[in-house]
C-alpha cells in the first residue's frame, strides 16, 4: 500500500470467498494478527484448489477483483512485479527453514501457486542496491571546469534536469524510462517541414475546410491534427538532437537509433502494448537512457571534459 493510505477495516481477515473447500481472504502479509487499516503490505490468500493451473488462473482473477475494488474505493496497490526483488534459491528456503524450524518459501511477487504444509512461512528478499560515487578526482576537476565554463540552462533544459532528476526516485525501470523520455521531449526543437511538404499539408487542410460532408467540430479536429504536421515529428526532431552525440553509442546503438528504440519502449508502456514489455529489456534500457540524458544536459562539459 502507499505510504498515504490504507484500507478501512479494522479486522486482522477479511473473508472474500467460501464456497465448499475454496476459501479466499485477505490479511496482513506481515502479522497475522495485524489489523487490515494498519497494514502496509497485505496478501490475498486461496485454499482448496484442485490442480496448480487452477489455483494459477483464480490466483489472477483475484488480484483483477481487487484492482477494480481498490479504484472504486480510490486506493492504489503495487502488486511489485515491476519492481526489482531478491531471489531465494531452493537451497537457500532449506537452509532457512532448518534454522528456524518451519518450512520457507521465498515471497515473489504476483501470483504465487503452492502446496499448503503446516507452519509455511514466506520469506521476502530485499533487492541488492548499490550507490554510485564518482571518484574523488572527477567530482573535483567536473566541478572546477563547470564553475570557470558558467554554462547556464535554457529553461527547457533545467525542466529536462528536474525530470532526469526525478527518476532516481523511482523504484520501478518503467517509471524511470516514462520520465527520461519526458526529459528529452521537453528538449526538443521541431523544426518546419520542407516547403513542398508544407504546401501539400496545407492543400490538406484546404480540402478539409472546403468538405461540406464535415461536421465543424469534425474539420476543427481535423484541422489540429494537420496542423501539427507542419513540422517535423517528435521521431525527427528527438533524432536530429541525438546525433549531437556522435560518435558516441548508447546500449551499442548510435545515437539516433537508440532513441528510436527508447521512443518505441516508451510507447509501448504508455499505449497498452500486450503482451506488456520485460521488466528486464526495460531495465537495461532505463540504465543506458540515464546516461543518454545526463549527455545531453552536460552541454559544453561532455566535449571539454570526455569519458
Amino acid at each position: 500500500m502507499p505510504s498515504q493510505a490504507r484500507l478501512g477495516l479494522t479486522e486482522t481477515q477479511f473473508l472474500l470467498q467460501e464456497q465448499g473447500e475454496v476459501q479466499v481472504w485477505l490479511n496482513s502479509s506481515q502479522k497475522e494478527d495485524q489489523r487490515l487499516c494498519d497494514a502496509a503490505e497485505l496478501v490475498v490468500r486461496g485454499q482448496g484448489y484442485g490442480t496448480g493451473d487452477e489455483a494459477a488462473q483464480e490466483g489472477e482473477r483475484w488480484r483483477d477483483v481487487i484492482s477494480r475494488a481498490f479504484a472504486r474505493i480510490h486506493l492504489a496497490a503495487d502488486f511489485a512485479d515491476r519492481k526489482p526483488s531478491g531471489i531465494l534459491t531452493t537451497a537457500g528456503e532449506a537452509w532457512i527453514g532448518e534454522l528456524f524450524g518451519h518450512p520457507v518459501r521465498g515471497a515473489a511477487p504476483g501470483v504465487t501457486v503452492f502446496e499448503d504444509q503446516p507452519g509455511l512461512r514466506f520469506v521476502s528478499v530485499p533487492a541488492a542496491e548499490g550507490c554510485k560515487r564518482p571518484s574523488e578526482d572527477w567530482n573535483r576537476r567536473v566541478l572546477a571546469q563547470a564553475a570557470q565554463l558558467h554554462d547556464p540552462l535554457a529553461d527547457t533544459e533545467r525542466l529536462a534536469f528536474d525530470l532526469y532528476s526525478g527518476s532516481f526516485f523511482q523504484v520501478s525501470a518503467d517509471s524511470r524510462l516514462l520520465m527520461l523520455t519526458m526529459a528529452i521531449e521537453t528538449m526538443l526543437d521541431p523544426q518546419p517541414r520542407s516547403n513542398s511538404a508544407q504546401a501539400h499539408v496545407n492543400a490538406m487542410i484546404e480540402a478539409t475546410e472546403a468538405n461540406p460532408d464535415l461536421t465543424p467540430a469534425e474539420r476543427s479536429s481535423l484541422r489540429g491534427s494537420l496542423q501539427w504536421l507542419l513540422d517535423e515529428s517528435i521521431g525527427q526532431a528527438g533524432r536530429r538532437l541525438a546525433r549531437t552525440l556522435e560518435p558516441r553509442k548508447y546500449d551499442g546503438r548510435p545515437p539516433a537509433a537508440f532513441f528510436t528504440r527508447c521512443y518505441e519502449m516508451r510507447s509501448a508502456l504508455t499505449h497498452g502494448h500486450v503482451p506488456r514489455p520485460g521488466h528486464r529489456e526495460v531495465g537495461l534500457l532505463a540504465a543506458s537512457l540515464e546516461l543518454f540524458v545526463a549527455d545531453l544536459l552536460a552541454g559544453r562539459l561532455l566535449a571539454e571534459l570526455p569519458d
